[in-house]
């Protein structure tokens, strides 16, 4: 599905918290594999070791740090053995908790994957309304705007880096439209087209498709 793609694409960058479940395989003399969810605390217990700190770490730097730690009861680890080695993976995730507000079909608060981006808060709040912004879609985080997504850039340009991955408690606004353009004539996407104040005729055309010939 979109989120098992979209968590393969951003998966390293990832930044572990309590309720993600971790697995450690490990191959070698002795084949093992550990399945741990954080704890509340940001730890996770593992036999003959005790507990390893994981919150905050993104899945690369917690690989990094599960292969120093276990470096020290696997000896074929910390000899730089071929034969054996550790992998740590990201199995279930923790959720997180959006509120949806504005303009949007179902406004309300959703749980969330942890993975969950703008696109799709959106998708679950039911889609933009009919007079919401599609051009100033706010995430406030904290009570403070933490970005501004534009959806004319993914749209009209396939921009998919402007959708913004979420954070616990989070907050989607959609505000209402302020401006909309209508355009007509000889251009291949005669329609109505919302416009932000800086922008121009050459952005309308652009939107447009361009002139035809």
């Amino acid at each position: 599905s979109d989120m098992f793609s979209l968590k393969d694409r951003m998966g390293r960058d990832y930044v572990l918290g309590p309720g993600d479940e971790i697995i450690v395989d490990i191959w070698g003399a002795s084949q093992t594999s550990v399945q741990e969810v954080i704890s509340p605390d940001g730890n996770i217990i593992v036999d003959n070791i005790g507990p390893v700190y994981l919150n905050g770490l993104t899945i690369q730097e917690a690989d990094n740090h599960v292969k120093r730690i276990f470096s020290q009861i696997y000896s074929g680890l910390a000899d730089g053995d071929s034969d054996c080695s550790i992998q740590l993976s990201l199995g279930q995730t923790r959720s997180i908790l959006v509120n949806v507000m504005g303009e949007v079909e179902k406004p309300g608060a959703y749980q969330m994957s942890a993975f969950a981006t703008v696109f799709n808060a959106l998708y679950m709040a039911g889609g933009v309304s009919e007079i919401g912004t599609l051009r100033s879609i706010n995430v406030l985080r904290g009570g403070r705007i933490a970005a501004t997504v534009d959806l004319y850039e993914y749209l009209m340009k396939g921009f998919t880096d402007k959708n913004i991955r979420l954070e616990d408690n989070d907050v989607v606004v959609v505000a209402p439209i302020s401006c909309l353009v209508n355009i007509d004539g000889r251009v291949r996407r005669p329609m109505l087209y919302e416009m932000n104040p800086e922008e121009s005729l050459s952005d309308l055309l652009l939107f447009a498709g361009g002139m035809i010939s």
